[in-house]
C-alpha cells in the first residue's frame, strides 16, 4: 500500500456487452492532491467516476480508499469513509430548504462515522457555516428552485462537502457557466483543497483545468493515455489529436 495515497485504482476494467468502457485503468491520488481528469466524450470519465464512487461495479480490478478495499461497497458507505462527489446536473432535495439539504448529509453520513456524534445544534451550525462558505448564507431557508445556475452548482458542492470528505470527485461543476462564474467555482475548489481535501477535477474547460490541476490524467476510448504535469500532458501528440483535435 502507498502510505501517501488516499485512492489507489488497480487494473479497473468495465464492459457493456462487447464495448470496453474502461481497460485496465491504474490511478493513484495522493492525500490533498489536485488531479484533473479529462478526455473526449465517450472516453470513460463518467464510467470511471461511477466505479470509484460506487454507482457501478467494475468487472475487474480493485479500488483502495485510505488503504482499505472498497470493492463491492455501496456509494453511501464510501461516503461514510470519506469519499464524496458532486454531479454535473445538481441533485438537491428539491422540497427541502438549502439548510436542510446540508443537514441531511451531516446527520446521515458524518454522524454515522465511527466516533462521530453531532448534536442537532452542531449540525445546524455546521450547515450554516458551509452555506456561508459557499456564498449561500443569505438563502438558508430558501428552496433550490430559487437559486441561479451558479448558486445551484455551489449548493451541489456544499452538499458534497457536508459529508466532510478526504476526497471530492467534482464532475463538471462549471458546465454552462460564464467566465466569471467559472472563476468563482475555481476559487471555492482551491479553498477546499487548501483545507486538505484531495480533488479529482473532471472538466472540459481547459483554462480551468490548467489553473486548478497539479497533475493531469487523460482517458481516450477507455484507456489512460497520459498522466503527468499538465503542460507536458497537453503537449502529448496523442492527447492533442484525440482530445483537443488540433
Amino acid at each position: 500500500m502507498n502510505e501517501t495515497a488516499i485512492l489507489e485504482v488497480n487494473k479497473v476494467g468495465k464492459r457493456f456487452g462487447g464495448f470496453v468502457a474502461l481497460n485496465d485503468i491504474d490511478l493513484s491520488i495522493r492525500r490533498g492532491e489536485r488531479v484533473g481528469l479529462i478526455g473526449p466524450n465517450g472516453s470513460g470519465k463518467s464510467t470511471l467516476t461511477n466505479c470509484l464512487c460506487g454507482a457501478m461495479r467494475p468487472d475487474s480490478g480493485s479500488v483502495l480508499f485510505a488503504g482499505k478495499s472498497i470493492d463491492g461497497m455501496s456509494a453511501h458507505d464510501r461516503a461514510k469513509l470519506g469519499m464524496s462527489r458532486s454531479f454535473q446536473l445538481p441533485r438537491p432535495f428539491h422540497s427541502l430548504s438549502l439548510m436542510d439539504n446540508l443537514r441531511v448529509p451531516l446527520k446521515y453520513v458524518v454522524n454515522k462515522r465511527g466516533g462521530s456524534h453531532l448534536s442537532e445544534e452542531k449540525i445546524t451550525l455546521r450547515a450554516y457555516d458551509l452555506l456561508e462558505k459557499f456564498g449561500l448564507g443569505g438563502k438558508a431557508e430558501r428552496l433550490p428552485r430559487d437559486l441561479t445556475q451558479v448558486e445551484m452548482r455551489k449548493l451541489e458542492l456544499a452538499r458534497a462537502m457536508a459529508t466532510e470528505p478526504a476526497l471530492l470527485v467534482s464532475d463538471e461543476a462549471m458546465a454552462g457557466l460564464s467566465n466569471s462564474e467559472v472563476d468563482e467555482i475555481l476559487a471555492l475548489l482551491m479553498a477546499l483543497n487548501r483545507e486538505g481535501v484531495a480533488i479529482i477535477f473532471i472538466e472540459h474547460i481547459i483554462r480551468a483545468v490548467m489553473a486548478f490541476s497539479e497533475r493531469l490524467v487523460v482517458l481516450v476510448a477507455g484507456q489512460k493515455v497520459a498522466d503527468g504535469l499538465p503542460k507536458e500532458v497537453l503537449a502529448n501528440e496523442q492527447v492533442v489529436g484525440a482530445y483537443l483535435g488540433e
